[in-house]
Parts: structure tokens; C-alpha cells; sequence
């Protein structure tokens, strides 16, 4: 519904409907109880109208050779927009307040001011969670236009696909919007400072993606910056000193950062740090009843993510139990052509992990039956292992439907599924999943002909991982 009753205390205030505070306000409604969600913008975020939503539109459309790509990436979002709009205003648990709100010093209830059209106004509440989300990092180039930069939350109000387009950024905006542009004709440009795409991924999964990339004629420069911009001639000076000319649009997507502006955070007391607000895997805040979930604590950036602490917090809330457990693995999805997957360690854990006690082994699609008839070229899907046990450190995706098939390896590691466990496991044929039965048989091989070498490897690497500690 929409408004609130000012002098009533509610169970939870929650700022910002996106996909963090969607899951809070309808979860806690779930357990009949009443919330606030307030919201200055959008009725679901980032993720609906600038991100996840409308992006994976432009991919569809591109590749479906829509007419009007952008128009009907438009269409789509606003209608799912004004169906989660719909949605809020209807519930009868769910109080739909507009305007931007500030923390105070208040406790016992807590109070949020809202500054809304018709002036601020006060919302009470047991709980303030706050799911504020985040924006795109802003850089500086010497004497490029604010009218020819794009990001995610103006790409999509174009209304003619650009000729030419620079992607500053290597990481998954850049390879999604890669994609799609180059699907519509258009020329891309990569420009990406560390010396290889998606530099937090495995190197195997950065060299296959800027191969297939190359294979579509998009042209990537890694290592480098634009140093400068001539609006005369449309050139991007580079700072290895080449150049790229003709440029229509360029598209900055270096990274985002947390939107905690005007919240008023230090009057309520709650700690922050440099990537937003300081948050547990629960979402509890130092403040005692204030929450923090999603981009806001620059502790996860995906929405799946926001989703997953969301639901945690919705427990910690709502039930009377410990709050205890750890929380679920979370996989990373890049949409590009081929798509990149990933979940478990982060390659800076496994760098830090002794090398005594793990395995590696990488299957390509190209080898199994599907991929051969589906002609993959790029792609391929990596386990970094236990010795012995088969225990699942880390997997790595680069191929047709990785995002799909991630979630596998999710579980797997989330219930201690190990390639010894998988080993006979049965896949339909001929799913691009029966890679994972083959990953398991090299793995039964390598072990069962060889136990006690096995066993001993996998005796040193734990040694090894304690004597690190």
C-alpha cells in the first residue's frame, strides 16, 4: 500500500527497493509483519531499470536482430518496473513511501526521516535496513564531453545504436555490452588498465574470452588508459601512445562504489569503511537494530548476492534463533558471448593455498560431443581439487550456458560435494554438464591408481595450509 502512519512503530524500514530491499520488505511481510520501503527513485533498483535486467534485454535483442534493439529493451524493462511497482503498492503488509531517506540518533524505535515531495516526514521502526545499492565509479579524461560518456544507467536511454564505441573497464559490464554492441554492428573498442580482461578471474578464462572476442573482431587493449580525448577529430589518445579514432561513445564502467550520500550515517553511528558500510554476513551493521545489505557494503555487487544476505537478515529478524552459520558460496556470472562462471575461492586464495595438496583439471567443450556438434570453439570448464578427497576449491566456466551450469558447482561446494563423490555421478546426453562426469573420471583415475601418493599429497597440503596460518 502505498504511505505510512507516522506516529505507528513498524517492524522494519527499509531504504531502497532494489533486489536487496525487495527480498527484505516482502520476506519480513511474509512473516506478517509490517515495513516500510522507501524509495526516492524506481521500484527495483539498479538491477530493473540500469543493470541486470535491461542489459541481458540488449543481448536478447542483438542477437535476435530486433528492429529497434534499444526500444524494445525499454519496453521490457518498464514493463517488468511498473509490475514491481504494482506489486509494492498492492501489498497489504508493505507500506510504499517516496522520497530520500536521512538516519538519526533515535533508538527504541529507531527514526527514519524521509524527505519526500510533500516535505519530510518521520518513519518509525524496530529495525532500519539499509539497501541504498551503488553507482558507477566516475574517471576523468582529459577533454572527452559528458555527452558522449555512457554508463549503465544512461546506455540504455540511446536512442540510435552508435557506430563506434570505446568500453573503458575489462570487467563484466564491459564484456556484456561488448557482446551485444557488437552483435548490432557496432565497432568496439576494449580498454582495460590491468594487463588482461576480467584480471579477478582465472588467466585460462581472461586469454579463451579475449580470443573469442578477437574471433568477432572487437578490439582489446589491456595494459593501458585513455590519457586524452580530441572532440575534434572523435580520437581516444592512448597512453601506450596509440590511438583510436572515430569514436562515437565511450563507455566508462571501472567499477561502482557504494551510495551511503546523504544518509547521515555518522549521526546514527554506524561504522563505515572505504567500499560503503560496515556489515557482517547477517547484514548487522555496529549499530544495534540497523542493517546493511547488498552493494551498500561493497561486500557483494551482483543481486543474486543481495538476495542471499537479504534472506539472512530476513531470518535474524523474524525468527527468534542464533544467528549463526555460514553463508551460502555466492557465483559470479558474466553474460558475454561465450559466458564466464565462476564460484569458490577467489584466485588470490588460491595463490595463498600450498600447491602440495591440489589438483587442477580443465576439460574443453570442444572435446565432448555437444560441443562438437554445437561447433564451440572457446570454452572449457577448470576444478581446482583437493588431492584424495576430491574436495572442491574452486570452478571456473567459460562457455555456452556456464551461468547455468555454475549453480552445480555451487552446491557442490556448499554440501562438501567432492569430484569422488561425483564420480558415476549420470548426465543426460548430450548436456554440455556431461563435462563434469568426465572431470570426475580423470580425477577417479588419477586417484584410484595411485592411494597412498594421494593420501600423502593431501596429508602435506593440510600440513602445509596450518603451518601458514
Amino acid at each position: 500500500m502505498i504511505g505510512h502512519d507516522p506516529q505507528r512503530t513498524y517492524k522494519a524500514a527499509v531504504i531502497g527497493a532494489g533486489s536487496g530491499g525487495l527480498t527484505l520488505a516482502v520476506g519480513l511481510a511474509g512473516f506478517d509483519h509490517d515495513v516500510v520501503l522507501i524509495e526516492g527513485d524506481r521500484v527495483g533498483g539498479d538491477c530493473t531499470n540500469v543493470g541486470c535486467i535491461p542489459s541481458k534485454a540488449l543481448l536478447h535483442a542483438a542477437a535476435a536482430g530486433e528492429t529497434d534493439p534499444l526500444g524494445w529493451v525499454r519496453a521490457r524493462r518498464d514493463e517488468l518496473a511498473e509490475r514491481e511497482e504494482a506489486e509494492m503498492e498492492e501489498h497489504e503488509r508493505i507500506h510504499l513511501v517516496r522520497g530520500w531517506a536521512r538516519l538519526t540518533a533515535a533508538r527504541e524505535p529507531q527514526v527514519v526521516i524521509v524527505d519526500g515531495v510533500d516535505g519530510p516526514s518521520e518513519v518509525r521502526a524496530d529495525h532500519i535496513i539499509v539497501c541504498g545499492g551503488s553507482k558507477p565509479v566516475e574517471i576523468p579524461v582529459d577533454g572527452l564531453s559528458a555527452e558522449r560518456v555512457l554508463t549503465n544507467e544512461n546506455v540504455f536511454d540511446l536512442t540510435a545504436v552508435p557506430d563506434s564505441i570505446v568500453l573503458v573497464g575489462g570487467g563484466a559490464i564491459a564484456l556484456e555490452m561488448a557482446t551485444a554492441f557488437r552483435d548490432l554492428g557496432t565497432r568496439v573498442h576494449i580498454v582495460e588498465l590491468e594487463d588482461r580482461l576480467i584480471a579477478t578471474e582465472d588467466p585460462l578464462v581472461s586469454s579463451t574470452i579475449n580470443d573469442a572476442l578477437l574471433a568477432r573482431d572487437v578490439r582489446v587493449h589491456t595494459g593501458t588508459s585513455i590519457e586524452r580525448f580530441d572532440e575534434a577529430t572523435r580520437t581516444a589518445h592512448l597512453a601506450d601512445g596509440t590511438s583510436i579514432d572515430d569514436v562515437d561513445r565511450v563507455f566508462i564502467s571501472v567499477g561502482r562504489k557504494a551510495r551511503i550520500e546523504g544518509l547521515d550515517l555518522d549521526v546514527a553511528g554506524v561504522d563505515t569503511h572505504r567500499g560503503g558500510i560496515v556489515a557482517d554476513d547477517w547484514g548487522r551493521t555496529s549499530v544495534d537494530g540497523i542493517w546493511a545489505v547488498g552493494d551498500v557494503t561493497g561486500n557483494t555487487q551482483t543481486t543474486h548476492g543481495a538476495s542471499s544476505i537479504g534472506r539472512r537478515a530476513v531470518r535474524a529478524i523474524a525468527l527468534p534463533l542464533p544467528k549463526v552459520g555460514d553463508p551460502r558460496v555466492l557465483p559470479n556470472a558474466v553474460y558475454s558471448r561465450p559466458e564466464i562462471a565462476s564460484v569458490g575461492r577467489s584466485m588470490r586464495e588460491m595463490e595463498e593455498l600450498p600447491a602440495a595438496g591440489r589438483a587442477r583439471y580443465v576439460k574443453h567443450f570442444r572435446d565432448i560431443d555437444r560441443g562438437f556438434t554445437d561447433d564451440v570453439e572457446f570454452g572449457f570448464v577448470a576444478v581446482d581439487v583437493e588431492r584424495f578427497t576430491g574436495k572442491l576449491l574452486r570452478a571456473a566456466i567459460v562457455g555456452p550456458a556456464a551461468a547455468e551450469m555454475i549453480g552445480m558447482f555451487a552446491m557442490m561446494i556448499d554440501h562438501d560435494i567432492g569430484l569422488r563423490k561425483m564420480f558415476g555421478s549420470v548426465q543426460p546426453y548430450p548436456a554440455y554438464a556431461q563435462i563434469v562426469g568426465l572431470l570426475a573420471d580423470e580425477f577417479a583415475d588419477d586417484t584410484y591408481r595411485n592411494l597412498p601418493r594421494e593420501f600423502a599429497a593431501m596429508v602435506r597440503g593440510r600440513i602445509a595450509r596450518r603451518l601458514r596460518r
